[in-house]
């Protein structure tokens, strides 16, 4: 939840203010997900849910630059 909450954060700072991030369990992530993000352990149990997706692995949630990269890629190819 606070992993979700500081890239709602970040996307809304980014002016991403129409992307929807979400906290949840992994046996409830939609079909079409665009993008998933969970703990780098969990990682292949998401793919195996949802192999459409773009799958992001971190150690941390709190202090992992994924999330800056992530914004910065999705500002980048909106320009």
């Amino acid at each position: 939840a606070m992993g979700a909450s500081l890239l709602r954060n970040k996307a809304k700072e980014a002016g991403l203010e129409d992307i929807e991030v979400k906290n949840m369990a992994i046996n409830q992530i939609p079909e079409d997900a665009d993008v998933v993000i969970t703990h780098k352990d969990l990682t292949d149990r998401a793919r195996h849910k949802v192999p459409g997706a773009r799958h992001v692995s971190v150690d941390n949630f709190l202090g992992s630059p994924k999330y800056d990269e992530l914004i910065d890629e999705i500002s980048a190819a909106r320009v």
